[in-house]
């Protein structure tokens, strides 16, 4: 049996409400509108995943999201909570969402 290429995305507590933010604003800052080709793919991807996310919320599952997303994921939340002008010391939901993308 092949090994499946996702993971599932545990957004219960806020969590999917917080990492829909965290990538919402990670895709303006890093991947404005109007640069390359390439930003312009990474942008979509992420937006992709914040409407995937709300998506498996309102049918109350867990978000299956491609492995290959976990370090532009894990990128953002940690961008988030050091670096934006909307860190936080909210080191619990910083702890649960990096949790999650941890191989």
């Amino acid at each position: 049996m092949a090994k499946k290429r996702i993971f599932h995305f545990d957004g219960s507590e806020g969590a999917t409400e917080m990492m829909v933010a965290i990538l919402n604003h990670y895709a303006d800052v890093a991947f404005p509108l109007g640069g390359s080709d390439c930003a312009a793919a990474s942008r979509e991807a992420l937006q992709s995943i914040s409407a995937k996310l709300l998506q498996a919320q309102a049918e109350g599952l867990d978000a299956e999201i491609n492995r290959r997303q976990r370090p532009m994921l894990k990128s953002a939340v940690t961008w988030f909570y050091a670096e934006s002008e909307y860190a936080s010391p909210n080191e619990v939901m910083y702890d649960r969402l990096l949790s999650q993308f941890q191989k």
